[in-house]
């Protein structure tokens, strides 16, 4: 069967609006009609046939560990621990991209993704490296911000989940292929464009496969978050199933949504709730929580990229020294930022021109080219990465890499609440139940837009949260403990 929407990616030429921006311009039209060149020679097509879903599954659960060749040394700690319960395997970026064709290295790891799924042999991927050496799928936005021609990119590993259309064919999420639209991915509408759909490229969104990121560059980090899982693994059986809830104030009054999550993860899981009142949650207890005395801390409140306002910071993770990790979860804005955020910061587009972003004074006159997938020279971090790189602390990071939306609460409370939800969940099916859960809860399939910023926000909540860890991370303790 030929999926037409995949398998042969014929690009128009596209053609950018050329009326002159807001303020002096920085930027002009040639920029983008060397991009709409480089389209209109990108044709390509799919080196494997799409065909059809899955019908049979491997004997065990599949697993994939897709690394640079400069990583995958430092994963076979993990591998080898892997291989008791999946199929496992660990693939180099490299020789991917090399086999698997596609518009660029993002679209090719996705094909090779796409490809082990529908052959039955794959639940999980785990995709090492930072924006700086594996491919990050920057999502779009026609966020309202005259400087940067109401467009705005995102980081979206949701890209690599969400594999397939309803009917199991690949998605490529650049359904709207005509004019500049060829290289913008997973498009959202409704803060500029006021005509549907919101869903403009038409992605299905549910992930098929569960999937995490390790956002880090060096073997040595990689081989400690490898040696960091496996104890944690080794020592899950022995610990107690403790929630941490964190509502801080001055956000939106989340405690009735950590009520509601409370409840679900009675009576299997004994939650501690630190909910503001007439005090604001004691950052200390936060932080042993955040050390090892829970499994998984949700957090509701203002954060950054320097961490949970008021309440966490990367410093207070490192005073424990603890053999314990933990899963910390965030509903707050930027505590995972994993790469620039084009075209406000500084970025390098997908021709490998250089932007200083509109936060530094440029002005776009038409649509702004992409970020390319590789992001060397602007590669932001943030507190879900360095809980991620410490030695201590978080074993995963579930948290979003720009502003959120109250409408996150949906997200992380679903997340949280699939500890209980179903037999021996690992971490990858936290997030695919969430996500899923999100799209139900939230009804995306019927937001269309109005006078309103808010209703793209909601659509694309799911789409800028990341998840940083192993998604075949185990969860639960195999042993209830008193």
């Amino acid at each position: 069967m030929t999926n037409n929407r995949g398998a042969g990616k014929v690009h128009g030429m596209p053609v950018g609006r050329l009326e002159t921006g807001v303020g002096r311009d920085l930027y002009d039209e040639r920029p983008m009609r060397r991009f709409a060149g480089f389209l209109a020679i990108a044709c390509i097509g799919c080196a494997v046939d799409p065909g059809s879903p899955p019908v049979a599954q491997a004997r065990r659960p599949g697993y994939v560990i897709l690394a640079p060749r400069a990583l995958a040394p430092s994963c076979k700690p993990l591998l080898q621990h892997r291989r008791g319960e999946f199929e496992a395997e660990v693939w180099v970026l490299e020789d991917v991209v090399a086999r698997f064709e596609g518009a660029d290295d993002a679209e090719k790891v996705k094909r090779f993704l796409y490809f082990k799924w529908r052959t039955g042999a794959l639940k999980y991927a785990l995709l090492v490296g930072d924006a700086d050496v594996f491919p990050v799928r920057y999502m779009m936005l026609d966020r309202v911000a005259r400087p940067a021609f109401d467009v705005a990119f995102y980081p979206s590993d949701l890209y690599y989940g969400d594999l397939a259309t309803a009917d199991g064919l690949f998605d490529d999420w650049n359904a709207a292929k005509n004019g500049v639209h060829a290289g913008y991915y997973g498009e959202v509408h409704g803060e500029h464009h006021k005509v549907p759909p919101v869903n403009f490229d038409g992605i299905d969104y549910r992930p098929e496969i569960g999937v995490g990121r390790w956002p880090l560059s060096t073997a040595e980090g990689v081989l400690l978050q490898s040696l960091k899982v496996v104890s944690y693994e080794r020592g899950l059986d022995a610990r107690s199933r403790r929630v941490g809830l964190v509502a801080c104030g001055g956000w939106v009054d989340s405690r009735g949504s950590f009520e509601a999550v409370s409840r679900a993860l009675s009576p299997g899981w004994e939650v501690e709730k630190l909910f503001y009142g007439d005090a604001e949650p004691d950052p200390g207890r936060v932080a042993e929580l955040a050390s090892g005395d829970a499994l998984l801390v949700a957090h509701a409140g203002h954060g950054s990229e320097a961490g949970w306002a008021g309440c966490l910071a990367i410093d207070a993770l490192r005073q424990w020294e603890r053999l314990n990790a933990t899963i910390l979860v965030s509903a707050g804005c930027g505590t995972a930022v994993m790469s620039t955020q084009a075209p406000y910061e500084g970025y390098t587009d997908v021709l490998g021109a250089e932007h200083p972003g509109t936060n530094a004074g440029e002005v776009f006159s038409c649509e702004p080219p992409p970020p390319a997938c590789y992001q060397p020279k602007h590669n932001p971090t943030s507190f879900g990465e360095r809980s991620l790189q410490n030695a201590v602390g978080a074993v995963a990071y579930f948290g979003c890499d720009t502003g959120s939306q109250p409408c996150a609460l949906t997200l992380v409370g679903a997340f949280v609440e699939g500890l209980s939800a179903q037999d021996e969940p690992r971490l990858g099916d936290l997030w695919r139940g969430a996500v899923s859960a999100y799209w139900d809860r939230e009804r995306l399939a019927e937001i269309v837009p109005t006078e309103s910023w808010y209703p793209a926000s909601i659509f694309f909540q799911g789409m800028k949260f990341v998840l940083f860890g192993d998604p075949a991370l185990r969860v639960v303790p195999r042993i209830l403990k008193k």
